[in-house]
């Protein structure tokens, strides 16, 4: 019966991420003592300053093969930096990344765990950086995975809650709008009778449309143009849904045009290869 709640699994399926102000805390150990940090590939002969430091984990991060080395570096300068917001929550980023990176499932686990924990801290110190609030959201996604039934729910609330402070915060980040339409397309394709029976276990659980999602697709589109193969095979889904075939297939051409980057990248390649068949046949 569970396996028919699919909101359950919103969280797992985006891989990102109760009302009340504590905090969800993880079951799992996040010592980081429990699995070595990979060592740094350079030994950094010069300190930098946090401004220069955080510029160039920013560059080394916005290529998929440098994530770890962005990460390597910011674990180099934890302990300088380690009350710094800015630092903090480009840190939780990081381990975000090792999580997703990561083949080995004890290490994703731990690194997701960390990762949300600082990002926690910075939510704290910070409560009106819009930063923070993404990656907390986006790492109790990626705990998520690895959490029961219960607290998956729970994760996904804290997941919206989270993410809507990030939207108020930094209302031009197309990244946001990309993650808001993924939870609206999810819940849009509940069932009734599964909102029924999410509502009677777990208590109310939020709705929305397809539209709804739609529209959250074309805002990234909007604000950041070729965002993503995966904004494209969304938005190609969602005229599908509305039953605006032209549209669809116009998404599906601009998706083809885009290079696989990232992992979710090969992930939407593939199904808008069957999309395009489905079309053309």
């Amino acid at each position: 019966m569970l396996d028919l709640l699919c909101f359950i699994n919103i969280l797992e399926a985006l891989l990102i991420q109760g009302s009340s102000n504590k905090y969800i805390t993880a079951s799992t150990d996040t010592e980081e003592q429990s699995f070595p940090v990979p060592k740094a590939l350079n030994t950094h002969a010069e300190e930098l300053n946090l401004d220069v430091l955080l510029r160039k984990a920013d560059n080394l991060r916005a290529k998929e093969t440098s994530k770890t080395e962005s990460f390597e570096l910011l674990d180099d300068y934890k302990e300088k930096f380690r009350d710094e917001v800015e630092f903090i929550w480009r840190f939780a980023r990081a381990y975000g990344d090792m999580s997703e990176l990561s083949t080995n499932i004890q290490e994703k686990k731990h690194f997701a765990n960390i990762g949300k924990t600082l990002a926690e801290k910075a939510v704290t110190r910070a409560p009106m950086n819009g930063h923070c609030h993404l990656w907390y959201a986006v790492l109790c996604g990626y705990v998520s995975e690895f959490e029961g039934l219960q607290n998956k729910v729970n994760y996904g609330h804290r997941f919206k809650e989270h993410l809507d402070k990030a939207i108020q915060l930094l209302p031009e980040e197309p990244f946001l709008y990309y993650l808001n339409g993924r939870y609206c397309y999810a819940i849009s394709k509940l069932s009734w009778i599964e909102k029924k029976m999410a509502a009677t276990l777990f208590g109310k659980i939020p709705s929305s449309t397809v539209q709804e999602a739609l529209q959250n697709f074309l805002k990234v589109e909007d604000l950041h143009p070729r965002f993503s193969k995966s904004n494209y095979m969304y938005l190609a889904k969602c005229y599908i849904d509305l039953k605006q075939t032209k549209e669809a297939m116009k998404f599906c051409n601009l998706a083809e045009q885009l290079p696989c980057v990232t992992k979710e990248d090969k992930m939407a390649h593939e199904d808008m290869k069957k999309m395009c068949t489905a079309f053309k046949g």
